[in-house]
């Protein structure tokens, strides 16, 4: 589990194939690699993966074909930046919303401006997954705890602050760009209860 509060961002160093599934190296400073062990659980853009091995400053997680697949690992490429954190501990802070780091699917950026105070953004999803959108809900895209501006159908927006873009990956999506959306899991669950009634 983990609170869409972004620690640290890492830079693909390599992308490999073990039989069908990715194995990635990521580094990062070396003050955040040494916190990490192996077996250790982390959201890499919102995708939970495993760490498999730690170096002085990078260490490798592998994600099954499937997983690749439906997130943006598939579309990744060498020196992409990417945002990191940590799985919550049980007597850690809470101060974003619960992510649980499996990702709903991509989301394609249709509007993106830039002003000196924020970045809007209207990512469009695929499929029917709009059904769950609600306005000032919260929302994880990659890996992201946001808050829902406005919805319009399988598309919702969203201001993004500057301490935001400073610490994660959002000022390098141009429109076009793809990333990981992952429903609030309260939200949905709520919505198949009432309709499955």
């Amino acid at each position: 589990m983990f609170t869409g509060l972004i620690e640290r961002t890492g830079t693909i160093k390599s992308i490999g194939k073990v039989k069908n599934d990715y194995e990635l190296t990521i580094s990062s400073d070396a003050e955040f690699v040494s916190s990490l062990k192996t077996g250790d659980s982390i959201s890499a853009d919102g995708c939970c993966l495993t760490c498999e091995k730690t170096m002085k400053d990078s260490f490798k997680v592998r994600a099954l074909k499937e997983s690749a697949e439906k997130t943006i690992i598939a579309d990744y490429r060498i020196n992409a930046k990417i945002n990191l954190e940590r799985a919550m501990r049980a007597d850690g802070r809470f101060g974003g919303h619960f992510v649980s780091g499996h990702v709903d699917g991509k989301g394609s950026v249709v509007f993106l401006r830039k002003t000196p105070e924020k970045i809007n953004l209207r990512i469009k999803l695929a499929g029917k997954q709009g059904k769950y959108l609600i306005e000032n809900d919260s929302i994880s895209v990659n890996g992201i705890s946001l808050t829902i501006k406005s919805v319009y159908d399988n598309e919702f927006t969203l201001d993004i602050i500057p301490e935001t873009i400073r610490s994660t990956n959002i000022d390098a999506l141009r429109r076009g760009s793809f990333v990981n959306v992952e429903i609030n899991q309260m939200t949905k669950s709520i919505y198949e209860f009432l309709n499955r009634r």
